[in-house]
């Protein structure tokens, strides 16, 4: 028989034959997005076994932090926009502060403080803190790990240096009352989670208790609507765009390097697949989804290459493609049928293309950073230099003190444990503000100082 190589891309599949390349693509919805579930299921609405211990699940397939890390490794626009949202978070920098009233107005006063700034100069304070807001703004929020001091052992509170662990390396234990509620979680599992190596449970940091527990850890984090236990990134709903921004490039790629000779539509019932899957089930019931998703993805690639033995050129004259053909319940015949497509090249690449504008929109919006701010260039056009700073101030005045507030909640805490006569002292991000060129006087304005 001869051997053909299925090319997989999203929902598409490359046929390699000796006469050309064939593209068909599947529409039915068992598709890899459906597997890999970025829907608003509900994943966390029970426990799951992970090396003998209760967790609550982090997505359907319980690694939602590592999906959400390969989706946007491949995408050209999200590790951009996100490393460009961290380092507006980040500023200038963290520094003390103490809360003041100004003019009827909150300012906050920076200051410095020996005894402080010695405990933070003990431990890299900044990059602990750089390192969360990159937590924060893929998944908000962050697992945060307290080293006790030895003043501990004599029941005196005080926190050594704070760590921020990889998300993809955390789960919250299940409740043992069954609550689905955060505030009763008591433990949380850390570890290689692919391989199921180096795991601990560590119990979960109280900071109104510090000295209960040595080495503890705690969950810092956005709440999300509906959701009991992790939050969800902002861009969460943005994530079939993005699947779909993914996968154009390498569409054309592989239309560059295999010009494909012939291209089809597949007109598929539903109801073939959702019978498929079906009788799947009776004859394995004991698979999971996966394993079914796996069986489901082998038929299509049986499906796909009769497909291409049928049209695959005068070697083939005579042959057919049988199928089977459903009714639905009133009667109607649902069948298959293959509609040939005018190739032309051009023509989908520039749908391609503005498939891909869309997707990039989208994606934009879903990381909620204005474009001026997130140096999207559009046909060759960026944003004015008033746009970014306008940009720039909303940013600073509506969506900068929440993130710092949770991001920052971790060391507070400490500062307030280690040192509780220094009330009223807070860890803050310094930001400096940005005037227009034309408040400036010319002396000073940035086309002068180069």
């Amino acid at each position: 028989m001869e051997d053909k190589s299925i090319h997989r891309i999203g929902n598409h599949r490359f046929v390699d034959t000796a006469v050309g390349t064939y593209a068909i693509q599947y529409s039915d919805e068992y598709s890899s997005s459906d597997y890999f579930n970025f829907s608003s299921a509900n994943w966390d609405g029970d426990p799951a076994n992970v090396n003998g211990v209760r967790v609550v699940p982090w997505g359907k397939s319980n690694n939602l932090p590592k999906q959400i890390r390969d989706l946007l490794e491949k995408n050209n626009l999200g590790p951009g926009i996100l490393e460009r949202k961290t380092g507006l978070l980040y500023g200038q920098g963290p520094m003390l502060y103490r809360n003041a009233i100004s003019d009827n107005e909150r300012v906050q006063e920076w200051l410095e403080d020996s005894d402080i700034q010695e405990w933070l100069d003990s431990w890299d304070y900044r990059k602990y803190i750089r390192d969360v807001f990159v937590e924060y703004t893929h998944l908000n929020g962050h697992f945060t790990k307290y080293y006790p001091g030895k003043f501990v052992r004599i029941k005196k509170p005080w926190i050594s240096k704070l760590e921020c662990l990889h998300s993809a390396d955390c789960l919250l234990c299940w409740p043992e009352n069954n609550s689905r509620r955060l505030e009763d979680v008591r433990q949380i599992l850390t570890g290689d989670l692919d391989h199921y190596r180096n795991m601990r449970l560590f119990p979960v940091f109280d900071k109104y208790n510090p000295v209960e527990k040595e080495t503890a850890i705690k969950y810092h984090s956005m709440r999300s609507f509906g959701r009991n236990m992790y939050s969800i990134s902002s861009f969460y709903g943005s994530i079939p765009w993005l699947q779909n921004a993914n996968n154009i490039p390498e569409i054309i790629k592989y239309l560059n390097e295999n010009l494909i000779a012939a291209a089809y539509i597949i007109h598929e019932p539903a109801e073939y697949w959702a019978q498929k899957r079906e009788d799947i089930m009776a004859i394995h019931p004991e698979w999971d989804d996966a394993k079914i998703y796996n069986e489901m993805e082998l038929l299509k690639d049986q499906i796909t290459t009769q497909i291409a033995d049928v049209m695959a050129g005068r070697k083939n004259v005579g042959k057919f493609f049988t199928c089977i053909d459903f009714v639905d319940p009133d009667g109607n015949k649902m069948e298959w049928k293959i509609e040939p497509i005018e190739m032309n090249v051009d023509k989908y690449i520039e749908a391609q293309t503005k498939i891909s504008r869309i997707a990039d929109s989208s994606t934009t919006s879903g990381f909620g950073l204005n474009p001026a701010l997130a140096n999207i260039i559009i046909d060759g056009k960026g944003d004015s230099g008033s746009q970014m700073l306008y940009a720039l101030k909303i940013f600073y005045g509506a969506d900068t003190q929440i993130p710092e507030e949770i991001a920052l909640e971790a060391i507070n805490d400490a500062i307030r444990i280690n040192f509780p006569n220094k009330k009223g002292v807070f860890m803050g991000i310094y930001r400096k503000v940005i005037n227009k060129e034309d408040n400036v006087t010319a002396a000073k304005r940035a086309t002068n100082q180069a």
